[in-house]
């Protein structure tokens, strides 16, 4: 069973910390939550974090205002170390200090030079944000907002393991669907000899733009699964 732990950073609740619960875990307003906040903004049961797979998932259990991760808007979403989720007024921060060290540690080993003193500072500001060392809300929110995405992955997600045959064969298909379009629109872009933008017709860009969509599309059937998705 995997364990979690999460420190209140801002809202009614800053400063309590929950260290290593083990999951499942459920966050909301009602009492009969492994976390009750006090925050009239977040709905009685909002979201739940289980273990799957060796795997900390994050599920917004159809709120009122939603669940937001790294500040993005989402359904469902592995958490990690570092972090940081928003529900309401409330701001919560993934990991224990010694856990984030070790995922900064390991994503560093990775990176190159200028990209492992990246990962440093951004530990310095979360260290500063979860020790409350600021002047006002509104400076602190303002380090919350700069730490959107706190600890960038070196490289893409791994693909689900173990995938079967078929499984496999449907996620090549995707991939591949992705590229085509990608690459169709990226062969249409011109740069200007000396120049440092890069022009793009209006086709193509509206290409990427319904893959986006699509994609959303796709993001959502994943974090709503029904019968479409059998």
């Amino acid at each position: 069973m995997a364990a979690i732990t999460l420190r209140i950073l801002h809202g009614a609740d800053r400063g309590k910390a929950y260290g290593s619960l083990a999951t499942p875990v459920t966050i909301g307003r009602e009492e009969g939550n492994t976390i009750q906040l006090n925050d009239d903004r977040i709905s009685r049961y909002h979201l739940k974090l289980q273990s799957d797979n060796d795997k900390i998932v994050l599920t917004d259990l159809e709120s009122t205002n939603g669940t937001k991760v790294n500040g993005e808007e989402i359904q469902v979403r592995i958490i990690r170390d570092g972090d940081i989720i928003a529900l309401g007024r409330s701001v919560l921060l993934v990991g224990s200090h010694s856990d984030i060290e070790r995922r900064i540690a390991d994503i560093a080993s990775r990176l190159s030079p200028a990209n492992a003193e990246q990962a440093g500072v951004m530990r310095d500001r979360l260290e500063r944000i979860s020790n409350n060392e600021r002047d006002s809300d509104s400076e602190v929110v303002e380090e919350l907002n700069e730490a959107r995405i706190p600890l960038l992955p070196a490289e893409p997600p791994p693909l689900p393991s173990p995938l079967g045959p078929s499984q496999a064969a449907e996620l090549a298909e995707l991939f591949d669907y992705i590229q085509a379009a990608l690459r169709e629109a990226t062969e249409s872009a011109y740069k200007r000899p000396g120049g440092e933008s890069v022009e793009i017709d209006f086709a193509p860009w509206q290409a990427i733009l319904d893959l986006q969509a699509t994609l959303a599309e796709l993001l959502r059937k994943v974090s709503e699964p029904g019968d479409d998705m059998q």
